[in-house]
């Protein structure tokens, strides 16, 4: 959908909703109406759930890749990242080999990663290795472990805030990660002039996800519209 699309849609819904009365308070529907900048909020508080809920497998009975319809939904947010290793650096005190890699600001899910190994040994380097992730406790459990801890065959990998630890038997030349990008928000007038901004965006721009998402985006966006509203209206009459 077009930025008009998506704002006409949007008006489109909340007038049936009056006319229909799927919500219990009709002189409230009557008084209701939005700005683009409220339009624009909902969406893509709307956008951003849907995602959530299809990654989770929650939107759906099926989760994300799970079969050709779920890859298509989000597929434009689908993104590659190489790093290159840096130095060594960790406070945990064991034998493994620790790399930091600070996660891009738009990095929501990774959905799959790799390491390239660095070795003067033949047999090891430039090999590829699996990225396992693991919480602290379950690390603390099998770190000695041959089999569950960093291997010949897999690196762990630890999050701490905005970033990875990679634990690793091996140095690692190259951390290669795909993931799931933060979408863009959906914002249907230039919110500049009023000093405002949805995640830091104040121009207009529609939705980049695929066509396949937007009516469901619209439909839930204006639910989520008409509830607060209501439930205001509501409040204040008490």
């Amino acid at each position: 959908m077009t930025i008009d699309e998506f704002s006409n849609g949007f008006d489109i819904l909340v007038d049936s909703y009056r006319r229909f009365k799927d919500f219990d308070d009709r002189m409230a529907l009557d008084s209701i109406e939005f700005s683009e900048y409220e339009k624009s909020i909902h969406l893509t508080n709307a956008q951003d759930t849907i995602i959530k809920e299809i990654y989770d497998g929650n939107y759906v009975p099926i989760s994300f890749e799970s079969n050709e319809l779920a890859r298509r939904e989000l597929s434009n947010l689908v993104k590659d990242k190489t790093y290159t290793s840096q130095s060594e650096s960790s406070t945990i005190p064991d034998t493994f080999k620790h790399y930091t890699y600070k996660l891009g600001d738009d990095c929501w899910f990774v959905v799959l990663e790799q390491v390239v190994l660095s070795s003067t040994n033949a047999c090891y380097n430039n090999k590829v290795l699996m990225v396992c992730p693991t919480t602290h406790d379950e690390y603390n459990i099998v770190k000695g472990n041959p089999f569950k801890g960093p291997n010949d065959r897999r690196v762990l990998r630890l999050d701490i805030g905005d970033s990875v630890e990679l634990i690793s038997k091996y140095d690692i030349a190259k951390y290669y990660m795909r993931y799931l990008s933060k979408p863009e928000p959906i914002i249907l007038c230039e919110l500049e002039s009023n000093k405002l901004s949805i995640n830091g965006v104040s121009s207009p721009q529609t939705c980049k996800l695929s066509s396949l998402l937007h009516q469901e985006i619209l439909e839930r966006a204006v639910k989520a519209a008409l509830s607060t509203r209501v439930i205001n209206t509501k409040n204040n009459g008490k």
